[in-house]
């Protein structure tokens, strides 16, 4: 139960998520409503920040995961003294 509470507590679990959250709206809109850029090659900026946003917010999340499994495998190797 403590290890989940100090989960919520590490800043790139929130930022990610956040940013995660963010990319999908972004993601939604871009796809449902019509592109109000005027460079026109460019394409639906919405769409396109709303993958960056998500890619950006996946990869914090997942970075926020990664020192977990790099303290259990610590733990595995010298045992549960460190």
């Amino acid at each position: 139960m403590e290890k989940n509470k100090t989960k919520w507590f590490d800043l790139r679990f929130l930022v990610g998520i956040l940013f995660t959250i963010y990319g999908v709206i972004l993601i939604v809109y871009g796809a449902v409503a019509n592109p109000q850029s005027k460079i026109k090659q460019v394409g639906n900026l919405d769409l396109w920040w709303g993958i960056v946003t998500l890619v950006f917010g996946l990869t914090f999340w997942l970075i926020s995961r990664r020192p977990q499994t790099a303290k259990k495998k610590l733990d595995a190797d010298y045992g549960e003294s460190i």
